[in-house]
């Protein structure tokens, strides 16, 4: 499904992440954990083509994207929520949510999915978009990131500044994205009981380099704990 090999990933003249290689299988929710300043944000970033690549692959169904501007990414099948989700303030819930057809060439509606997923959304949908809270925001950025029905879905830190009650709304909708719509996922997160309830596999990321992968169901939570704490 993606794929990366060898890659190196720089800010200015500075490598931050140096050769690294992940395989995201098709069909599994995949969590890339680790502390703060670790890289992992760097790395999503790097597969949206928003960070300096100049070395390795980035395989999309065996198709190497590591070359092709940002917007193509997102054409071939990538959808992304960044950290602080970037939502627009000034514009209602559905003119937000209309900008996920940009991909489709700004064509198509909204499939009903998204409001059984989020059932919030209908009922805002001419409130702007910085009125709403911060879980309801994360809620609108995944479901415009959903849209377009992407191939793969990229969530940084989804679970920051949310309260709990709506943590697991979230989680429920990832997973019902993930095994109903056949969505494959791959999640940067630091709350590791998120990671532990919602993941299939797990990338531990210490200074831009994988410590420790494995099933989620093969790995001890205390030991992940230790590995990330060390």
């Amino acid at each position: 499904m993606l794929k990366i090999e060898g890659m190196d990933s720089c800010y200015g003249e500075s490598r931050v992440i140096p050769g690294l290689d992940m395989n995201i299988e098709k069909g599994k929710i995949v969590c890339l954990i680790g502390r703060n300043g670790v890289g992992k944000s760097t790395t999503l970033k790097s597969i949206m083509g928003l960070v300096k690549t100049p070395a390795g692959k980035i395989l999309l169904d065996g198709e190497d994207i590591i070359k092709i501007p940002t917007y193509d990414r997102v054409k071939k099948g990538i959808g992304y929520v960044p950290q602080g989700r970037d939502i627009f303030p000034q514009m209602t819930v559905m003119e937000n949510l209309e900008l996920g057809l940009q991909p489709l060439g700004g064509k198509g509606r909204i499939p009903d999915y998204i409001y059984e997923l989020f059932p919030i959304l209908p009922k805002f949908a001419k409130r702007k978009g910085g009125d709403l809270s911060g879980g309801q925001q994360q809620q609108l950025a995944i479901a415009r990131a959903l849209v377009a029905s992407p191939k793969i879905l990229i969530l940084d830190e989804p679970t920051e500044g949310i309260q709990p009650s709506v943590i697991q709304d979230i989680g429920r909708a990832i997973r019902k994205i993930n095994r109903e719509l056949g969505i494959t996922v791959l999640i940067v997160e630091q709350y590791l009981e998120f990671v532990l309830g919602i993941s299939d596999y797990i990338y531990l990321m210490k200074k831009g380099m994988i410590e420790l992968k494995g099933n989620t169901s093969e790995l001890q939570a205390e030991y992940v704990q230790q590995v990330m704490t060390e």
